[in-house]
C-alpha cells in the first residue's frame, strides 16, 4: 500500500464516519447520541489528514519526477551499474494495510443494523437487572384513561417496585411499551429494548413477557398495550416482568433503536 493510498485511506474513514453521524444518522446504531460530538470533529480531522498527505504526496512526487529528470540528463537516463532508471520507491507499506479498507466498505456497502432479537435472546434466561429510579422516585400513575406511555427501563423498574413492596402503584394502570419482538425459547414472545450504557458492545436486553396476544414477527417493531401482571404467590422479586396484553400494533423502527 503507498502512502497516497494510505492517505486516501484515511479520507475515506473519515468520510464514512461523517456519513453515518451527519447523513444517514446511523451512528446511534452503535454509539449513546451523546457521542455525536465526538465522531464528528473525530472525522473532520481524518478527512483533512488525509487531504493534507495526498497533497504533500503530489508535490514531493512532482518535485522528485524534475530531479529525476534532470538527473538522468546528467547520466544520460541510466543507472551506472544496472541500465535501468535510478530512482527507488520507498513509499510502500504492508499489503496487509488494505483490510483497513473493510470496515469502510462495510459502512458504504452493508452497514450493520442495530442489535435485534438475537442478541436479546442470549441473555433471555438472565433477568434483567432493575434500573434504579430517579432520585425523587417514581411518581404516582394516574388511573384510567388512556394507556401510558412508558420506557421499558421505567416498566421493570416499577415492576420491581411493585414486586418488592408496592403493587398498587402499577396494578391496574394501563401502559404503553415499545420495543421490538423476541421469541422465548420456551414458547410466547417478549417486547424487548436494549440499554446502552457507551457503545453497543455493553448493551443489556430489557425484556416484558407479553401475555395474550399472539406473536408478531421477530424483530419487528411493535407497540403494545397492556397492563402489569403481578407474579403468582410465592415468586415476588423474580426479576420476570410480565405484561397482560390489549392490543398490539407494528410501528416503525425509532430513529434510536436503544433506550
Amino acid at each position: 500500500m503507498t502512502r497516497s493510498a494510505q492517505n486516501l485511506l484515511l479520507v475515506l474513514v473519515g468520510g464514512a464516519v461523517l456519513w453515518i453521524t451527519l447523513a444517514s444518522g446511523e451512528y446511534v446504531n452503535y454509539v449513546k447520541p451523546g457521542f455525536r460530538y465526538l465522531l464528528v470533529p473525530a472525522g473532520g480531522a481524518l478527512v483533512l489528514l488525509g487531504m493534507a498527505g495526498l497533497r504533500r504526496e503530489w508535490r514531493d512526487t512532482g518535485n522528485s519526477m524534475v530531479h529525476e529528470g534532470v538527473a538522468q540528463e546528467r547520466r544520460g537516463g541510466l543507472d551506472d551499474h544496472s541500465g535501468h532508471p535510478t530512482g527507488h520507491d520507498h513509499s510502500h507499506g504492508p499489503r496487509v494495510a488494505w483490510l483497513l479498507c473493510l470496515p469502510v466498505l462495510a459502512i458504504f456497502v452493508i452497514a450493520p443494523p442495530a442489535l435485534g432479537s438475537f442478541t436479546a435472546s442470549r441473555d433471555a434466561g438472565r433477568p434483567a437487572p432493575p434500573p434504579a429510579p430517579p432520585a425523587q422516585g417514581f411518581g404516582a400513575l394516574p388511573r384510567g384513561g388512556a394507556p401510558i406511555p412508558m420506557t421499558m427501563g421505567e416498566f421493570i423498574g416499577r415492576s420491581y417496585e411493585a414486586q418488592t413492596g408496592a403493587p398498587a402503584s402499577l396494578a391496574g394502570v394501563p401502559v404503553r411499551l415499545t420495543g421490538f419482538v423476541t421469541p422465548r425459547k420456551n414458547g410466547g414472545w417478549q417486547v424487548t429494548r436494549l440499554k446502552m450504557a457507551c457503545c453497543a458492545g455493553d448493551a443489556i436486553p430489557f425484556p416484558v413477557i407479553v401475555r395474550g396476544l399472539p406473536q408478531p414477527p421477530a424483530d419487528a417493531w411493535v407497540q403494545v398495550d397492556g397492563t402489569w401482571a403481578a407474579p403468582a404467590p410465592g415468586r415476588s422479586a423474580t426479576g420476570v416482568h410480565e405484561l397482560l396484553g390489549s392490543a398490539v400494533r407494528r410501528v416503525a423502527k425509532p430513529r434510536n433503536p436503544y433506550e
